[in-house]
This record gives C-alpha cells, sequence and structure tokens, in this order.
C-alpha cells in the first residue's frame, strides 16, 4: 500500500514539472503585449490626414489685386494636393459681404474657416458663429482683429515693418544720389493696413537720413483712382520727387500717369512685389524705385499644412507669425539683413 502510494505522489510531481516547464515565459504572454489598461498607443490616438478629405471654407476679401490672386490659387492648389474641397468666395472689398460670405460658408459643413481680410474687426459676428460650431479659423494678411471670438493663428508680413524695408532702401539710394531731402506725396486706400504701410516707409527713409517733406496725401482704392489722383498731384505740384504708395495699383496708377505725362523726375517706392512692378522697375522709365516684397505662396502653404496638423494632430501655434518681408529695386531682390535691419 505504501508503496503504491509513493509512486502516485511521484506520478503527480512529474506532472507538476511538466506542466511548468509548458508556460511560456513571460516576455511571449500575449497579456505582456498588451497596452495597460486605460492607455491607448499613439498610433491609436492620432487620426492620419489619409482618414479623411477636409472641406475648407477660403473666403477672400479681394481677388482684384494679383497678390490676393496669388495667394488664393496657391491655396487652393495646396488643397488640391491634400486631396480637400476649398469653397473660395470673393468680397470684393466690401466688409459687410465678407461677413455674409463667412456666415454662408459656415453652414457649409466646412472642417475649417481660412480668410484674409483688410477688416477683420468687422467679423465677430463670424468669429463667434464659428467658435459655437467648433470650427477653427485661420488667418491670411489679415491686420485687424474682431473685439470677440478666437482664431487658431494668423500669418502675414507686419506692414509696418515691411514698409520700413523699402523706405531704408529708397533712403539709402537716394543718399547715393545726393539727395537727403525730398519732397513727396503719398497714395493709399486710408485703412489701417495703408496707414501703417505709409509710415513704415516714412521710418525707413528717416533712419536712412533723408528728411521728407510730405506734399500731400491722396486716398484712391483702385488703379485708375490713383492714376486720377496722381495726375492731379502733378498739375499741383511743379517738382515731386517722391511717390510713397502702398501698394501696387497706387503704385503702378502714379506710374502710368507719370509716364503718360512725359514726367520722369520723381522715383516711387512701392508695396506688394507684383511682377508688373518688377518689370516697370528693371525695363521702366526709371521712376519706378522699389516695391515692398510678400510671400503670398508661402503663406497658403504654410497655413494648408498647419490646418492639416491642427486638426489631426492637434497642434499649436503662435497666434501670430511673422512673414518677412523683403524689397525689389535697382539692384535686384533684397532682404531687410542686406540692408542692416534687424
Amino acid at each position: 500500500m505504501k508503496k503504491r502510494i509513493a509512486l502516485l505522489l511521484a506520478a503527480l510531481m512529474l506532472l507538476a514539472i511538466t506542466a511548468c516547464s509548458a508556460e511560456k515565459p513571460a516576455s511571449e504572454s500575449p497579456l505582456a503585449s498588451q497596452e495597460p489598461a486605460g492607455e491607448v498607443s499613439a498610433e491609436e490616438s492620432t487620426a492620419q490626414p489619409g482618414d479623411q478629405a477636409l472641406t475648407i471654407g477660403l473666403s477672400m476679401y479681394t481677388l482684384e489685386y494679383p497678390f490676393y490672386v496669388t495667394m488664393c490659387d496657391a491655396f487652393e492648389a495646396a488643397c488640391e494636393e491634400k486631396g480637400w474641397t476649398c469653397i473660395t468666395t470673393n468680397a470684393s472689398t466690401d466688409a459687410s459681404t465678407q461677413l455674409n460670405n463667412c456666415l454662408d460658408l459656415l453652414n457649409k459643413d466646412i472642417d475649417a474657416l481660412v480668410l484674409t481680410s483688410w477688416y477683420g474687426d468687422a467679423l465677430s459676428e463670424a468669429f463667434i458663429a464659428a467658435n459655437e460650431k467648433n470650427i477653427p479659423i485661420f488667418l491670411m494678411d489679415t491686420s485687424t482683429l474682431p473685439d470677440e471670438g478666437e482664431y487658431v493663428t494668423r500669418i502675414g508680413t507686419v506692414n509696418y515693418d515691411g514698409g520700413m524695408v523699402g523706405g531704408m532702401y529708397a533712403g539709402q539710394y537716394l543718399l547715393e544720389q545726393g539727395r537727403s531731402e525730398v519732397d513727396a506725396v503719398a497714395l493709399h486706400s486710408g485703412d489701417q493696413v495703408s496707414v501703417d504701410r505709409r509710415d513704415g516707409i516714412l521710418a525707413g527713409l528717416e533712419a536712412a537720413g533723408v528728411s521728407v517733406n510730405m506734399l500731400n496725401e491722396y486716398h484712391s482704392a483702385s488703379r485708375e483712382e490713383s492714376m486720377a489722383n496722381f495726375e492731379d498731384a502733378m498739375t499741383t505740384y511743379a517738382k515731386i520727387d517722391l511717390v510713397v504708395a502702398t501698394s501696387a495699383q497706387h503704385g503702378m496708377g502714379a506710374y502710368s500717369a507719370a509716364e503718360a505725362a512725359g514726367r520722369t523726375e520723381m522715383l516711387i517706392a512701392a508695396y506688394d512685389g507684383e511682377a508688373e512692378e518688377m518689370e516697370a522697375i528693371d525695363n521702366g522709365t526709371g521712376t519706378y524705385l522699389c516695391t515692398v516684397t510678400q510671400d503670398p505662396v508661402g503663406m497658403s502653404e504654410t497655413i494648408a499644412q498647419q490646418v492639416e496638423d491642427y486638426i489631426f494632430n492637434g497642434a499649436t501655434y503662435e497666434q501670430f507669425q511673422s512673414a518677412p518681408a523683403g524689397v525689389y529695386g535697382k539692384d535686384g531682390q533684397l532682404s531687410a539683413a542686406d540692408l542692416g535691419i534687424g
């Protein structure tokens, strides 16, 4: 009997040893390879861009200026490359129209609203409506902001700083010609953007050592108005040394008027960096001295990428992102650093 019990105990011990040796090491256990309870892997917690084709509302304040046409085309191209739908509206420089356009876009099941405006402070209702719908807002080349409503980020050239680059170039050129005092007229729209640009150009001239006697300022909203205003200026003033123009439309309007009148004694310092301005600088009568350059394509491509990163990856950005300004003149394209700024 004792012998049978001993044999039975031995058999049980052998089975126990065999069972233990058959278990997998902890590192090979299915439980060991799982994420801890309540945690999700990074791959699962981040949506992938290809998972969803976005619909973006693009509200343009104007498409009457080549700068904004370039910006619009670049943003639409960036959306197309990403497989997104872009719904574009044009306010034709009317703030109330842009407000209505934005509100209409917000009712079209868009994933983000991108806008550029001269009068962002008039769009409070659209900002509030977007916030209520949890639709993020991204701003390009928008200087003024509403009192209410939040946005993700805005990108653009600081208009005063850009103007200063142009003014510094013009001032250095004038000094090289032995001219430290000039009689000037200014052409601008009268809005905050153009005022900041004008002030920047004048500050750059002063910083370069040129004293400006401002004969008069003319407000105009188009090239045709600028041309007519400058015709009046040339009739009123026998001598004009410098034209401070705060956009390509103002600059080219003055240039056309001066060319038609055969007046070549003045120089034009303008803003926008349009192709026709560069053509006038390179191959014109010599009156178009310089134009401040911006990067509308770069702004559009940056914002398109940031929309993607914000929606899919929860990226965050500074409230304002400065796009650098340069100047194109008789010496070609120059940066602010080339002129000793910054």
